[in-house]
């Protein structure tokens, strides 16, 4: 620290200002970063603290006079427990991107998917502000006229969101070389209020930036929540990335790993459009997915570039989503924000608007429940297929908040397909929460995939659907099922 001190102290005697500019990268370029990625919870009843290894890296695929194509692979895994074998719950993908001259960075598709129905860039997705951070590029940052110095301040428009305000401080070292620190800070009106009316959220970032490359080599973001009726912080994340390689490939050795890059995202690419229709194709259309990477490895033996993982991880999705285990995607209102819900375009199952009615036969007892004679309490419906790998710890996850809200809310399992599977699991974990069948009446709620939850509050008015079973879908359900029970 001491030697760092002197160092800083000696740049700033008699030393221009200094000075960053766009990023400079060369073709073949490869950079790593790793680091970790925090997120706690702190609403009563919902209490959690997770932690994953985070690993970027960003290969650059070709440079001109009007910027630079990259591949961007990032890896986030939850950190291992140290008890034995286990499979941990996270994210692989593979992206291509546009970074301009001024450091501006567009989402570009893959010249390995033609049938991209989107062939254009578009801009990338803004920072997420819950869930994991596998949409990262945040080492690039855009730079006012392409260039920044210490003490420049400058403000940026988001959609739908406050406007962000970044600031170079002072000098700041890494690894030996001597860059610039920005920071930002992103909030919403009333975040600093002492009470909230309404979730409030802030973002602040912190960035170590060499003018030699021009891009982050260190990065922390931080995402703090607040809600009503909560003293305290609701939630918070932090996400660190700090460079740790960087090579340079040329030749056959480049040529593999852009191969491999190219064709990671283009089937990443794939399935987030077979997930976003909300796999109304069928199983087929997965499995077809499947056949398809499996003739690309066939072609392809022996690659042991890092970004074959993207392409595995795509994989493994795909035939999970064939049997029925789509991942979550949550159809909600801002994603932590301060603006009311957003009425959705999702079928009849649209956010704000009234649940159509149905009437379900109960299986565990002799009797049928009409959804409109619940009104007064919330409820909770979860599709489900009994056959499906994910319908024990479903059917765990319904009797828990069966159990925890029994009086104040309704928990509705309705079962789509084979009406006797669910049976066995339910006898083992010595389960009470009433059973349903819910072939008769999945159509009326626009349904063509499992598992989806919904939670009507007691209005009978729609106001959360999570498609999927994940990782983070049973908190994300159940805080939304318990806020609309208080």
């Amino acid at each position: 620290m001491y030697a760092q001190t002197l160092l800083l102290t000696s740049l700033l005697i008699g030393a221009p200002p200094l000075e960053i500019t766009s990023p400079r990268m060369e073709k073949g370029l490869e950079v790593r970063w790793v680091g970790q990625f925090t997120e706690a919870s702190f609403v009563p009843g919902v209490r959690t603290v997770r932690a994953y290894d985070v690993d970027t890296r960003m290969l650059v695929l070709s440079v001109d006079e009007h910027g630079t194509d990259v591949a961007l692979f990032t890896r986030v895994f939850l950190k291992p427990t140290g008890k034995g074998i286990e499979e941990r719950a996270g994210a692989v993908r593979m992206e291509l991107a546009r970074v301009d001259r001024k450091g501006h960075a567009l989402a570009v598709p893959s010249p390995a998917d033609p049938d991209n129905p989107e062939p254009k860039a578009k801009p990338w997705p803004v920072v997420q502000l819950q869930g994991l951070p596998y949409h990262e590029a945040g080492i690039f940052l855009e730079l006012p006229e392409g260039k920044a110095k210490t003490g420049d301040i400058w403000t940026r428009e988001e959609a739908n969101r406050p406007p962000i305000t970044w600031k170079v401080g002072d000098l700041e070292s890494h690894q030996g070389h001597i860059g610039l620190k920005i920071t930002a800070k992103q909030m919403t009106a009333g975040f600093t209020k002492t009470a909230v009316r309404q979730p409030e959220w802030q973002r602040k970032e912190t960035l170590c930036i060499l003018p030699s490359l021009g891009f982050a080599s260190k990065l922390e973001r931080v995402i703090e929540r607040r809600e009503p009726d909560i003293d305290d912080l609701a939630f918070r994340s932090v996400l660190t990335l700090e460079q740790k390689e960087k090579s340079v490939y040329r030749g056959r050795l480049f040529e593999e790993r852009r191969e491999e890059a190219i064709t990671a995202a283009a089937h990443t690419a794939m399935l987030d459009r077979l997930l976003a229709d909300g796999g109304r194709g069928g199983p087929k259309s997965f499995e077809a997915l499947v056949r398809r990477i499996d003739g690309y490895q066939t072609d392809h033996l022996g690659g042991d570039s890092p970004y074959r993982e993207a392409t595995q991880a795509v994989r493994k999705r795909a035939m999970s989503a064939a049997k029925g285990n789509l991942p979550p995607v949550q159809v909600t209102g801002d994603e932590l924000g301060s603006s009311p819900a957003k009425e959705e375009d999702n079928g009849p199952l649209a956010i704000g608007k009234p649940t159509p009615d149905i009437s379900a036969e109960m299986l565990t007892a002799e009797a049928v429940t009409k959804l409109s004679k619940l009104k007064g309490r919330p409820v909770l419906l979860v599709y489900f297929q009994p056959t499906s790998t994910s319908a024990a710890a479903l059917l765990k996850f319904a009797q828990s908040l069966h159990t925890r809200h029994r009086g104040r809310g309704a928990v509705m399992p309705l079962v789509i397909g084979d009406t006797t599977a669910w049976k066995t699991a339910y006898t083992a974990g010595e389960m009470t929460v009433p059973i349903y069948d819910g072939n008769p009446v999945y159509k009326t709620h626009g349904l063509e995939s499992t598992p989806v939850f919904v939670v009507v509050d007691a209005e009978g008015i729609t106001r959360h659907v999570s498609r999927g079973w994940g990782g983070e879908t049973a908190e994300q359900v159940t805080k939304e099922f318990e806020r609309w029970s208080k």
